[in-house]
């Protein structure tokens, strides 16, 4: 799909945001403010609805920050992480952060050493 224009299905009016995610309140996915998500780097097969092609497109250029597309796109937080979840379990997008470290981290003396030795220098 060649042409930006496509990514967008014009076939929505403008609606109040908790219409578009059809009364729901809980994403389906664990995200907080800072979670960062980027988008796949194929564009969708099927026309996206508008809101959810506004997302995507910011989610285009890297990664980027819950907070960052909720400001950009000017909605509730709540909505902006239920259509990011949705285009997350629809493969359009990606957790930029996988969580690397695992739950021993957590409890390692060494790296909590270091973390209270960094907080102490500031």
């Amino acid at each position: 799909m060649a042409d930006d224009e496509a990514l967008v299905d014009d076939g929505y009016e403008q609606v109040r945001p908790y219409a578009l995610v059809l009364g729901r309140v809980t994403p389906s996915q664990q995200l907080d403010r800072a979670s960062m998500v980027k988008a796949h780097p194929n564009l969708p097969s099927e026309p996206l609805q508008a809101h959810y092609a506004s997302a995507f497109e910011l989610c285009r250029a890297g990664a980027v920050s819950v907070a960052e597309v909720t400001a950009k796109l000017e909605q509730p937080l709540q909505i902006v992480k239920i259509w990011l979840s949705d285009l997350l379990d629809d493969g359009y997008l990606t957790n930029a952060a996988p969580d690397t470290w695992g739950a021993e981290a957590a409890t390692d003396p060494h790296l909590l050493g270091a973390v209270l030795a960094g907080l102490h220098r500031l």
